[in-house]
């Protein structure tokens, strides 16, 4: 249990709580070898010593045929099993046995939990079958009122299947959920300590970090080179004494390999001896196939975990577990390997894939996506770049409009403008969603720019027909769109409004990445409307995910300062601390990229106050609300300092002219406010001729008092949303009712309301 303290804390708590009623729910995650199966191991062995029942079960490849297995097998393993009597059914076909298996099973459950707590653990669940998953589907929250806790295990690198699904979904009705990561250095030196008595010297050190820090392939290097005597000690630190790996690794290496089909064996075996990186391209030569030939075995072999994508090539995960791929290919066949090799060299750098094939353009987006939540944004824009170049067929979504979204994300809008246009111009199926999802892209890119008027027109026309099409992706993405135009312009009802439309919140099926973005207007909103505290409702989600999905801190440059900003403001460094991590992260991920790096220094200036972090920010952010928010903080830092009132009057005034180039008044009124607060006045209307009474005879402060009161916001909520006094409203709304000869709050209503029907004039 080397390295595992903060996930080891959290099973700790799930036992003491178990005995509690309340739904207790616990999701272990991680790469084959990563420490899983030893988590619930040593689970169940402190709940039994603890006095609570146990009941294990595990799901296998072969296993899948019997429906319910797991669950049945860890039943019938405790001291009262279950009496399944499987043959006296009178119906065995169909769903009826499953619907009669599955009432046995919660029976059985409840009857076990009748004598005292339960803890259910269960492994592997990425092979379970169906009716397994239906049943943890539901039974959590049947149980929630029994002293059961559930530990449920599976690989991560099975791809997005049903098991994972079904995760999604326990998360989402509180579950906690555990990414057991690789072990870092400190506990692969303990790991390494414990099993050879010794310190490891530089050498074994340098071999034991071959295993990535992956507890299974180092145990079995460890275990292997003791018991082959392949180790030795000098000068109180242990070294080995051998090149060749221990049969113990080779071992678990072909256990692993043995899960795949054999043409993806095959082509590990092959392209092992061109190093521990190569190019899909190349690969498909040296084999004589093409590249679409080998995408269901490179697919394969990227979902196992046993390959992943680099920037530009694919890799083995682990040195070990390459070195033994090698090692294992026959001697003869390795020389004819390398000989052909050097007939053929490779030429790099070669493209991932290049053939006309809709597939890989649809396997192309849909890595580019996963890159960008990931924040590898690079390897994002490169792979939804190369899905552009190839014919675009049929797929969905169209590589286009995705790499559209990320250019825009990046404020390279001069490139976005083109991609859209491109995508405009393409001819698509389904063309009523083809429009609607034009319609937001162009909203998107006219908020970035800073025209908030025409992406409202555009975003509305966007959620109309999104809305009609039942396309919730899409329907959260206008809505977030005309979300932040409200928020900006100070029509927070409206704003409130929006998020009421938004469906990634509640709908399934639903992209993580896009309901972590409605989390994070949805906390925007929030915090306008009640203050950080209230915004924290949202933006847990949001913060918990981190670093697993970063998707959230890409899509606005200013998102992880404003989420450090709020995490701050409610006494939580800890979460403050994740997000400047995730937002250096991907700045250290993607070094082409200014964005980025610019990005984490805002964020990590505002949580260490530093001045020089935030000039930067302020200097080189490429979108002016960004720019502009990050003067405003450094206007604040320095109102902070009593002998700095000069520097922050001049970067208040900044940030004034930035929100004003953004269109952003209400953020502009905030900061007039910080100015006045330091004796400073700026003016922010513009002098025109007004009749003397009638609606048209309302200044632009008097029609924005009106807009607020005729929503229903007293006089202090209109003055905190004016950033101005309350006194100061009470005037303004003094002479509204003078110039319209009206006298009540009802009266003021009813007008405005006439007046956005049949505008005067």
């Amino acid at each position: 249990m080397r390295g595992r303290r903060r996930e080891w804390s959290a099973v700790l708590k799930l036992l003491r709580t178990v005995a509690g009623v309340s739904q207790n729910v616990m999701l272990v995650e991680g790469e084959p070898g990563i420490g899983k199966s030893l988590l619930l191991l040593e689970a169940a062995s402190v709940a039994s010593a603890r006095g609570v029942a146990v009941a294990t079960g595990r799901a296998d490849q072969l296993g899948r045929l019997m429906p319910l297995g797991p669950l049945l097998s860890a039943l019938e393993e405790s001291p009262a099993p279950i009496t399944v009597a499987r043959h006296a059914f009178p119906f065995p076909e169909g769903s009826g046995l499953l619907l009669w298996l599955a009432e046995q099973v919660q029976t059985s459950l409840e009857e076990r939990t009748g004598s005292g707590p339960l803890l259910v653990t269960l492994d592997d669940l990425q092979w379970a079958d169906p009716a397994t998953l239906m049943a943890l589907r539901t039974l959590p929250s049947r149980l929630a009122s029994r002293p059961v806790a559930w530990l449920l295990a599976r690989r991560t690198a099975s791809g997005h299947d049903d098991a994972d699904r079904l995760f999604d979904l326990l998360e989402e009705e509180g579950a906690v959920r555990i990414l057991l990561q690789p072990l870092d250095d400190d506990a692969v030196a303990e790991m390494s300590a414990d099993a050879l008595g010794v310190p490891a010297g530089e050498e074994l050190a340098v071999l034991a970090a071959q295993a990535g820090g992956n507890p299974l392939l180092l145990a079995e290097l460890l275990r292997g080179l003791h018991e082959e005597d392949h180790v030795r000690v000098e000068g109180g630190v242990a070294r080995p004494t051998g090149a060749a790996l221990p049969r113990r690794v080779h071992t678990a290496v072909r256990r692993r390999l043995d899960e795949l089909d054999t043409k993806t064996r095959h082509l590990l075996e092959a392209t092992a001896v061109l190093g521990r990186s190569f190019s899909p391209t190349y690969a498909a030569e040296l084999l004589g196939e093409t590249p679409v030939a080998l995408l269901p075995a490179l697919r394969e072999a990227l979902a196992a975990g046993v390959l992943v994508a680099t920037s530009d090539e694919l890799e083995f995960r682990h040195e070990l577990l390459w070195r033994s791929v090698v090692e294992k290919v026959p001697v003869p066949v390795r020389q004819a390997l390398h000989h052909q090799i050097e007939r053929n060299p490779p030429t790099r750098p070669a493209p991932v894939y290049r053939h006309t094939d809709d597939a890989t353009a649809e396997a192309l987006v849909a890595l580019s996506l996963l890159a960008w939540d990931e924040g590898r944004l690079s390897r994002g824009l490169d792979l939804a770049r190369e899905a552009v170049e190839l014919p675009a067929g049929g797929c969905h979504p169209r590589p286009r409009t995705v790499l559209a979204r990320m250019l825009t994300d990046l404020w390279l809008l001069d490139e976005a403008e083109a991609m859209t246009a491109s995508a405009e111009a393409e001819e698509g199926e389904g063309q009523s969603l083809w429009a609607a999802e034009i319609s937001v892209l162009r909203a998107r890119l006219a908020l970035a720019a800073g025209r908030p008027g025409s992406a409202i027109e555009q975003a509305e026309a966007g959620l109309a027909a999104a809305s009609v099409l039942d396309a919730p992706a899409l329907v959260s993405s206008a809505v977030s769109v005309l979300g932040t135009a409200s928020l900006r312009a100070g029509d927070l009802p409206g704003a409130a409004r929006y998020l009421e439309r938004d469906p990634a919140r509640s709908a399934r099926g639903v992209p993580p990445c896009t309901r972590l973005h409605s989390e994070l207007m949805a906390g925007r909103i929030s915090e306008a409307l009640g203050g950080a505290a209230a915004a924290m409702g949202s933006l847990g989600l949001i913060y918990d995910a981190l670093p697993r999905h970063t998707g959230a801190l890409t899509g606005d440059p200013a998102a992880a300062a404003w989420l450090v900003r709020v995490a701050m403001a409610t006494g939580d460094p800890r979460r403050a601390d994740a997000v400047v991590d995730a937002a250096e992260g991907i700045a250290w991920r993607n070094p082409s990229l200014s964005g980025p790096s610019v990005a984490a220094c805002h964020a990590r200036g505002l949580r260490d106050h530093d001045p020089d972090a935030l000039s930067r920010a302020a200097a080189e952010h490429t979108d002016p609300w960004a720019r502009a928010s990050a003067a405003e903080d450094l206007g604040v830092l320095f109102s902070a300092d009593g002998g700095s009132r000069d520097l922050a009057v001049d970067s208040l005034n900044d940030a004034l002219t930035c929100y004003g180039t953004a269109e952003a008044t209400r953020d502009a009124a905030r900061v007039r406010g910080r100015l006045r607060a330091l004796g400073e006045r700026r003016r922010h209307w513009v002098r025109t001729d007004h009749p003397v009474s009638g609606w048209a005879s309302l200044t632009g402060t008097e029609h924005a008092v009106c807009d607020l009161v005729a929503q229903g916001l007293t006089n202090r909520q209109t003055a905190e949303q004016m950033f101005i006094s309350e006194h100061t409203v009470a005037f303004h709304l003094r002479q509204v009712f003078r110039k319209l000869n009206i006298r009540s709050r009802v009266e003021l209503a009813r007008r405005s309301g006439e007046e956005s029907v049949h505008p005067t004039g």
